[in-house]
């Protein structure tokens, strides 16, 4: 697929080829029983790496390059809508919109769509769903907390170094706690920069990775290696709630960036934000909207290896 396609483009291909209830959803099902997994793309409508990884990754179903073992995956564009705009949200964030879904705004009304479509489907097992970045090349796993299944299907999916592990207090609304009130394994993956080759590759590796292991996809055959992976896994301790006029005190802040216990880092009209201890930032919002219920998240941090056998 051509990098030039326009949003427009897109979206066409995603309503011509829907294929089931949920709007702007492609349903993909091998004539072999097996899993249902769900891809996600477009959470935020300015994140377009992992949409354009779908549609490469549908193309190649439909023109024979690839082939579905079994199984069946559902190729979901989350935010249509602010995906056209080529905005993050319309209303409110759709990623923090799955707790009490509201009419009153359009992604409450996307989320109750998406949550219908989890609940009529509960043979699906597995839901990724990929998000981009803007600056840099950021890479990075995110899950919920007290999820050893999901730490397990990652490390065996990923070789991205860096996780997020939240707890649901902390980051309420999420389309992964959706999924994981439904006992399916739901993982996000930022790729990297969205307007890269890279970022769109970095996706199209964790829908066949999550695919081929569930045994629904088989990939290229190579020589089995073993890697060592030295993991950084974040664990929030609280969001950075911002009041108006938000802005980090810190020049360059970024995730990982140590925080001593007392330490001034943020300041909003309602006064200053001060760590409670010794503790880390992830994923720092360079631009707060007044809309948004985070800045970003303060956490703890810990290392691991993570050995795994891959082919």
């Amino acid at each position: 697929m051509s990098t030039e396609e326009s949003r427009e483009e897109i979206l066409e291909y995603f309503q011509q080829q829907n294929n089931c209830e949920l709007p702007y959803c492609i349903e993909v099902a091998s004539d072999r029983e097996g899993e249902h997994v769900v891809v996600v793309g477009g959470t935020h409508g300015n994140e377009p790496a992992g949409v354009r990884a779908m549609v490469a990754f549908h193309r190649q179903l439909q023109n024979g390059e690839i082939k579905l073992e079994s199984g069946k995956v559902s190729l979901l564009l989350g935010n249509p809508q602010a995906y056209q705009k080529d905005r993050r949200y319309i209303d409110r964030d759709l990623n923090r919109s799955f707790d009490h879904p509201e009419g009153a705004t359009l992604e409450g009304r996307r989320a109750a769509e998406i949550i219908e479509y989890l609940d009529r489907n509960n043979d699906i097992v597995a839901l990724l769903d990929l998000h981009s970045v803007s600056i840099g090349d950021f890479k990075i796993c995110v899950y919920e907390k007290d999820n050893s299944q999901i730490l397990d299907l990652t490390l065996s999916i990923s070789d991205i170094p860096l996780h997020f592990i939240y707890h649901p207090a902390h980051m309420p609304g999420t389309l992964i706690g959706a999924a994981g009130r439904r006992r399916i394994c739901g993982l996000i993956v930022e790729c990297g920069n969205h307007l890269s080759k890279q970022g769109v590759d970095t996706a199209l590796s964790h829908m066949q990775a999550m695919l081929a292991h569930y045994r629904m996809f088989r990939t290229a055959a190579e020589a089995p290696k073993t890697e060592i992976l030295s993991i950084e896994q974040y664990e929030s301790i609280g969001a950075i709630k911002p009041g108006p006029n938000f802005k980090f005190l810190i020049t360059d802040v970024e995730t990982g960036t140590k925080l001593a216990k007392g330490q001034l880092f943020g300041r909003d009209d309602n006064g200053d934000h001060i760590a409670p201890q010794d503790c880390y930032i992830v994923a720092p919002s360079r631009v707060v909207k007044s809309t948004d219920v985070d800045a970003g998240f303060l956490c703890k941090m810990k290392r691991f290896y993570s050995v795994s056998s891959q082919k």
